[in-house]
């Protein structure tokens, strides 16, 4: 007996609209049709879903697996909130096992070769010939209909041809039959058996509904030879971490030595490189108040971010050393640079904030935590832009006001 899936997909209005129309199926699906999986979710151009966590249990045993995943299962259904809690090897279906009694066998002249391949062709089918049709070559195959393949009794009476007499012996003569219910589904991860216990929640991120199950998994006590692991989203956030960790340092070495190349010196570059980490309050600042995930996207944003806050203070500190050029001294350089970019650099802030709201205001599920960074750290990085790195100017370069006289 086979599963049966169906799938269909239902176009909407709004996508507000489709998250309630989401919500209603699966409570109906879990009400009414509680044998079945149900699992209605949102397509791409509208928030997805998030707080999705999977745990995969490893070892030899179907039974033991199958036994700590419903540990796991009924864990999570005890957490408010929580939906479409499923593992990956479905539902249990009904199969017969045909165990061949050798002795029985003997004595009708049939070898276990020949009743595996009656089955086969019985089930799977048997290749008899090609037809031939112009330049097309089509493989016939003859087997049993689907209302026999499914039918016990039919497969009882399945004849046996013996080449050793001749003769056509029913498989009940030779065979007993034995039920069962086994997984329509075995897994495997790095080839071992595997099953993952999958669930998302309405409100918690996945690192959130991970650290809730986790007492569970602690106390799952699996015997020797037997592991879980994390998988699913927090499994990818953390190997994308860690590949962007790896290569961040010598991307930072290359930008403080373009930066040294292009200003011929090293206190320049300080002073850009020194506003960075200020800037990255205001993202974490983002964060907190809108509640963002701290995931790969939003370090993604701090380092667009560190990018836009460099951008700015080259373009500052540049000004400073045409102004310097020009004939002032080096104080009214400091103060005319930062009047005539302040504009510029406070319009492209703007702009760049505005174009970001939309992610913002519709909590874009894969980009809101980037721009939520980028946004906020915008407005105290453009602050630090136009205040700090003239401050900090002044400072390494040892600018003083001049000093007015008056009488």
């Amino acid at each position: 007996m086979a599963m049966e899936f169906g799938a269909s997909d239902v176009e909407g209005s709004h996508f507000i609209v489709a998250g309630g129309m989401v919500k209603k199926v699966n409570a109906f699906g879990l009400e009414r049709i509680p044998e079945a999986r149900t699992s209605a979710k949102t397509m791409w151009f509208g928030p997805g879903e998030t707080g999705i966590v999977e745990v995969r249990l490893t070892g030899s045993d179907r039974a033991v697996l199958r036994d700590k995943a419903e540990v796991l299962m009924a864990a999570l259904r005890a957490i408010p909130g929580t939906l479409n809690i499923n593992q990956d090897w479905e539902n249990k279906v009904l199969t017969v096992k045909v165990i061949v009694d050798q002795v029985r066998a003997r004595r009708t002249g049939v070898t276990s070769e020949e009743v595996a391949d009656s089955l086969n062709a019985f089930i799977d089918g048997a290749y008899i010939t090609d037809y031939r049709e112009g330049d097309t070559v089509i493989p016939v195959v003859i087997r049993a209909v689907e209302e026999e393949r499914d039918n016990i009794a039919q497969l009882r009476n399945i004849n046996i041809y013996s080449s050793k007499t001749g003769k056509n012996v029913p498989l009940s003569q030779i065979a007993n039959f034995e039920p069962r219910w086994d997984p329509s589904v075995i897994k495997r991860f790095n080839q071992e058996r595997t099953i993952t216990v999958e669930a998302r929640h309405q409100f918690l991120k996945a690192a959130q509904l991970f650290a809730k199950l986790r007492p569970a998994i602690d106390g799952l006590d699996p015997p020797a030879g037997y592991s879980w692991e994390v998988g699913g989203e927090i499994e990818s956030s953390r190997e994308s971490n860690q590949k962007l960790a790896k290569n961040l340092p010598l991307c930072l070495a290359l930008v403080v030595f373009l930066l040294v190349w292009q200003f011929n010196s090293f206190r320049r570059p300080a002073i850009i490189m020194l506003t960075i980490p200020m800037s990255f309050v205001g993202g974490i600042i983002g964060l907190l108040v809108m509640g963002a995930p701290f995931g790969f996207m939003a370090i993604l944003g701090f380092l667009s971010l560190a990018g836009i806050i460099i951008n700015n203070g080259i373009v500052l500190i540049d000004r400073i050393d045409i102004e310097h050029e020009a004939g002032k001294d080096a104080y009214e350089a400091i103060v005319s640079a930062a009047l005539a970019r302040a504009r510029p650099i406070v319009m492209t802030t703007i702009t760049t904030i505005l174009g970001l709201m939309p992610l913002i205001v519709w909590k874009d599920p894969l980009f809101f935590g980037m721009a939520n960074v980028i946004a906020f750290g915008l407005l105290v990085g453009t602050v630090l832009t136009l205040v700090v790195v003239p401050v900090l100017y002044s400072l390494l370069f040892r600018v003083k006001a001049p000093v007015k006289v008056t009488g």
